[in-house]
């Protein structure tokens, strides 16, 4: 999937996200996205054939050809952790207030973590990632600056080591596909498969690292087809997309 994977001890009873509900009879705003197929024309390639599923609007899980790779998981109305049970690694997430404050990804089987911290200031959000043990982590990887505009990260600013780059993106004026999700406005800040951008990027601009993408569209303005294209124009991924 184009971006960065789909992510203490929480003793509120949690909603468990192991439900079959169909989601049909969802009481979300718009549409909700049934089925997102993403191809590669690389042999040597993941490809995936995903299914969502939802109790109302919440997303609970996904499954890549009936296997279960995520199971998200709510206290009250708050998305607070991510299952990915094939790779038996978890996220937590933290809040303070309704902002996302911190989100920590945990590998058991090999006593590591990845911490989170974020702070926001205007129309920026700042990730810090810190690395350790699943006890502390301490060392400092990476300070990402995201810039927002319009619901959507137009600029990332990343320092890691000492050395800084920055990631310029683009959009067009339709309907992301899954911006009628429970905490969409979280997923943003999450850095997950789903973005959480209101729109959907049309271009992305970092050194050594350019592609656009194009789009077809329902009649709703939600995407139907996705093709990501490399900076020598050659096509990198295509994903279709169904609706509930």
């Amino acid at each position: 999937m184009k971006k960065k994977l789909l992510l203490l001890a929480i003793t509120a009873t949690f909603l468990v996200s192991c439900s079959s509900e169909d989601s049909s009879n969802n009481p979300a705003s718009g549409p909700l996205v049934k089925t997102m197929i993403i191809d590669s024309p690389n042999p040597a390639d993941d490809d995936y054939n995903l299914l969502f599923t939802y109790s109302g609007d919440k997303l609970l899980n996904v499954k890549d050809s009936g296997v279960l790779i995520e199971q998200y998981i709510y206290t009250g109305d708050k998305l607070t952790r991510i299952n990915h049970p094939e790779d038996n690694t978890y996220t937590l997430i933290e809040y303070s207030g309704d902002q996302v404050s911190k989100f920590t990804e945990y590998d058991p089987d090999f006593d590591s973590a990845t911490k989170t911290l974020v702070t926001y200031s205007g129309n920026t959000f700042t990730r810090t990632l810190y690395e350790g043990d699943l006890s502390t982590q301490t060392t400092l990887i990476l300070t990402e600056v995201c810039t927002v505009q319009n619901g959507n990260i137009t600029q990332y600013t990343r320092t890691s080591f000492g050395t800084s780059n920055t990631e310029t993106v683009s959009y067009d004026t339709k309907n992301n596909p899954f911006k009628n999700i429970s905490n969409y406005a979280v997923f943003q800040v999450l850095n997950s498969d789903i973005d959480g951008n209101l729109n959907n990027e049309t271009a992305s601009s970092t050194i050594g690292n350019n592609y656009t993408i194009n789009y077809t569209y329902d009649a709703e303005n939600y995407p139907l087809t996705e093709l990501t294209f490399d900076a020598s124009s050659v096509l990198r991924e295509s994903i279709s997309y169904t609706y509930y």
